[in-house]
């Protein structure tokens, strides 16, 4: 009998600590469209946790929207130092000018130009929407 009681006592502990562990404030940003708790997991953490969740949601937030801030500066810096490279490393850039023939030929210019703008669309849809919900985020914690 006192077996049984400890097993099932371990199981329960065990239960309750996956469940905190499931709930635990995400470091990933964890809202919908509203700026609101997406789902189960982040909704438990959200009324378990309170403050702590937004606080990590808030970190969460500010980290995407650098990243994605500072996304056209890494690129240009990539094109800088590939460019670099090229110079320093004519039979590299014997490849690569090889290379871009043979994507020319399969990317048309134009539609190359549509996916960087539709890509950039969205990235700027995306900042404008972290940046609201950093705006909801803080106002919760005041």
């Amino acid at each position: 009998m006192f077996r049984i009681r400890a097993r099932d006592m371990l199981i329960l502990a065990g239960g309750a600590a996956l469940f905190f562990w499931a709930v635990l404030p995400p470091d990933k940003v964890a809202l919908d469209e509203s700026c609101q708790p997406s789902g189960g997991p982040a909704a438990f953490s959200a009324a378990i946790y309170g403050d702590s969740f937004w606080k990590a949601q808030l970190a969460a937030v500010t980290r995407e929207r650098d990243d994605l801030l500072t996304q056209p500066a890494r690129r240009a810096r990539a094109d800088m130092e590939l460019e670099r490279e090229m110079r320093e490393n004519p039979s590299l850039e014997e490849r690569m000018m090889r290379l871009s023939r043979e994507q020319n030929r399969v990317d048309d210019r134009v539609e190359k130009e549509r996916r960087e703008a539709a890509a950039q669309s969205a990235r700027l849809k995306r900042v404008a929407w972290l940046m609201q919900c950093e705006a909801e985020i803080a106002w919760k914690l005041k």
